[in-house]
């Protein structure tokens, strides 16, 4: 792939090796409980359904919602972790796409993809390799990368936006009354 532009323009069927997981019931996830998580089509809980005591896959991985009302809902999986059968996993083979870039580039590519019709939405394997995606070149995509992380952690860590927030409307606070009270 050649960049143009400082970007190279790709599919995901073109950048990774994508599968789907395997049957399992609750059942089974009760009776074989543990430390791994496993994840399905649901998007609560981060997707996970429950937790077994071995593991499918081993680093770092994007996982997807094939089918239901959040078909297309992209997840960045790091660590040991299994899917079911209603959840995809992309694999990335370019070494010059970093997963957690294509995590948030597909957070908008996915959406026109969804087949929305029959009552039940799906995303499935052979349509999500043709999803159209932008690559920059390395640096960029790292960039993209420390933005969109820094802002995720202050809209979604309590602890860090919510009282750089409150700090933040203290000191307007302090200048607009200090405004009104010098009457400048």
């Amino acid at each position: 792939m050649q960049y143009v532009f400082g970007y190279v323009e790709t599919t995901i069927g073109s950048t990774c090796e994508l599968s789907r997981g395997v049957v399992m019931s609750k059942d089974y996830i009760r009776q074989n409980e543990g430390d791994y998580p496993v994840y399905s089509s649901q998007t609560e809980n981060n997707g996970e359904l429950g937790k077994i005591n071995t593991f499918a896959y081993d680093g770092e991985y994007l996982t997807w919602t094939t089918d239901g009302a959040n078909a297309g809902t992209v997840f960045y999986r790091k660590g040991r972790f299994s899917i079911t059968n209603v959840c995809g996993l992309i694999n990335i083979k370019f070494k010059q796409l970093l997963p957690r870039y294509l995590f948030y580039a597909l957070q908008t590519a996915t959406k026109p993809y969804v087949n929305k019709g029959m009552g039940n939405a799906k995303l499935m394997s052979n349509v999500m390799e043709t999803v159209k995606f932008k690559i920059p070149v390395i640096d960029k995509q790292i960039e993209i990368i420390n933005i969109l992380d820094k802002f995720d952690e202050y809209c979604n860590d309590l602890t860090k936006g919510l009282p750089a927030e409150i700090e933040a409307r203290q000191k307007q606070y302090e200048y607009y009354r200090n405004k009104l009270l010098t009457f400048n």
